[in-house]
């Protein structure tokens, strides 16, 4: 029976710049999802969270989802911002979000048109090893 490993019969290791049980860096990337002049916001009212509201219905068919990071990039620039959708927070016409984010009552026709992003996050990769990218492997 052969085993398999490097040529030499050194195991593979991870040792360098992630340290032994590190992680390597990411990216924060934003992916626009959504746009539309029919959206509108509603400040947080006792224990009832903030939400983004949309008159046309389309937050489902543009695939939101709970625990997801949006930014929102407004024509009036007053919700713009980072916010967290809330964990079983999205309809067909509304997203409410986590109880820690807040936003200032806005109407659509104020807010004009509404960018909605996805934040996305990528490894950072750097050349070295194949396996775990460490300039340092053995």
């Amino acid at each position: 029976m052969r085993r398999s490993g490097l040529p030499s019969g050194l195991p593979i290791t991870k040792v360098g710049d992630y340290g032994a049980n590190g992680t390597p860096p990411t990216t924060a990337s934003n992916s626009l999802m959504y746009q539309a002049n029919t959206i509108s916001f509603t400040a947080p009212s006792g224990t009832t969270p903030a939400t983004i509201n949309d008159s046309a219905g389309l937050f489902a068919d543009n695939h939101f989802g709970g625990d997801t990071t949006i930014v929102l990039v407004t024509g009036s620039g007053t919700n713009d911002g980072t916010y967290t959708i809330a964990s079983k927070g999205v309809t067909l016409s509304s997203l409410s979000l986590a109880s820690t984010d807040s936003l200032t009552t806005e109407s659509a026709a104020v807010a004009g048109l509404v960018k909605i992003y996805r934040v996305l996050y990528f490894i950072d990769d750097a050349p070295g090893c194949p396996l775990c990218h460490s300039l340092n492997s053995r």
